[in-house]
């Protein structure tokens, strides 16, 4: 009698193992890979390419070249090529036209940016 019920558990056990792989397939098989955004979500990657440089050569005649590399790294993926070009606007002192909301959102980015590169100042 309890071989009778302890191959019952088993069974039971094993029924929904399978029904739990089953399920865990169909959800996981729905997302392969994660998905995020970037810079290259909504621009092509020459206006990315174009961007990036822009910022990086107005960087470097402020800041070494590591430090450069480090916040055009971070703000060419955080921000998209309009938002690079207020960015880069900073460092020239060239007039460009953004909403406040962007520009406060590219100043937040470049904050967040700085304190992750700061050791290359």
């Amino acid at each position: 009698m309890k071989y009778l019920i302890l191959a019952a558990v088993l069974v039971g056990a094993a029924c929904m193992t399978a029904s739990a792989a089953g399920t865990h397939r169909q959800t996981s098989g729905t997302s392969s890979s994660p998905t995020y955004e970037d810079a290259r979500s909504n621009a092509s990657d020459e206006e990315v390419r174009v961007a990036r440089r822009a910022y990086r050569a107005a960087c470097e005649r402020h800041n070494s070249v590591g430090y450069c590399e480090c916040m055009t790294g971070g703000m060419a993926q955080a921000l998209a090529p309009s938002e690079l070009a207020v960015a880069t606007a900073a460092f020239t002192g060239a007039h460009v036209s953004a909403s406040a909301e962007t520009r406060a959102h590219v100043e937040a980015t470049r904050s967040q940016v700085d304190r992750g590169c700061v050791t290359f100042r």
